[in-house]
């Protein structure tokens, strides 16, 4: 689970019941720590926490390097792929099944805040980003497994959000949403799907309405990967 986070949004007990081995990674050692304690004995036993892991390969002292001097494509390039490799072997690995919970949007407007709107090199270093994050998600995908990418993709702050009326359903509601220029960046589902159809066939899963923080509604949707059995690792 990338971004497990606090695992309020993740049945733990569920997939316990399936799945010998969990193994939860995020940035917030604190947090999951408190996330597996909470948990009964017997999911806590199949429980395996990966803490202080930076999904996004960019640390705060090379993003303030990276706002005061812009790096060119060759540095955000190389910088995209140090980071993927450090974090593959800080994983390990293969896994059956890896699902990327929600994470994406998280490390994109992180980026944003660090770098500015209109820092020449945020479109760039934005798209590193989401190339090492669906990588990182399909590199931990054994030959055969199932990579799941959810992400929210905007908010009832930003869009109106709804159950849909008869005769449409929350997949009109995505495309809707996409078409209007709405949703975030990192999060666009054609985007993303494209660069998950360099490794295989995405299957669009049903979208759903979440209600968060703040009271705020969230449209998220996920994308499927069966990773081919004779995919690279």
């Amino acid at each position: 689970m990338l971004g497990a986070g606090r695992c309020n949004d993740l049945d733990l007990e569920r997939l316990a019941a399936r799945f010998t081995e969990i193994h939860l990674v995020d940035l917030d050692a604190p947090a999951l720590a408190r996330a597996v304690a909470r948990q009964p004995a017997a999911v806590r036993a199949r429980l395996h926490r990966h803490g202080g892991v930076d999904l996004s390969g960019l640390p705060a002292r090379r993003l303030a390097r990276w706002k005061r001097i812009a790096p060119d494509a060759n540095a955000i390039e190389a910088a995209a792929n140090a980071a993927l490799d450090a974090i593959l072997t800080r994983l390990g690995g293969p896994f059956d099944v890896v699902a990327s919970t929600c994470v994406l949007t998280q490390m994109a407007f992180a980026l944003r805040t660090a770098l500015g709107e209109r820092h020449p090199a945020l479109e760039p270093a934005r798209f590193a980003l989401m190339r090492t994050h669906l990588s990182t998600l399909v590199g931990l995908t054994a030959p055969g497994g199932v990579a799941l990418f959810a992400s929210d993709v905007v908010s009832s702050t930003s869009y109106p959000l709804a159950a849909p009326p008869p005769g449409r359903n929350m997949v009109d509601l995505l495309h809707e949403v996409v078409s209007a220029g709405a949703g975030y960046f990192a999060a666009n589902p054609e985007l993303v799907a494209g660069l998950l159809s360099e490794v295989g066939t995405p299957e669009l899963l049903e979208p759903w309405l979440w209600t968060g923080p703040l009271a705020r509604t969230y449209l998220v949707y996920a994308l499927r990967l069966r990773v081919p059995d004779d995919a690279e690792g």
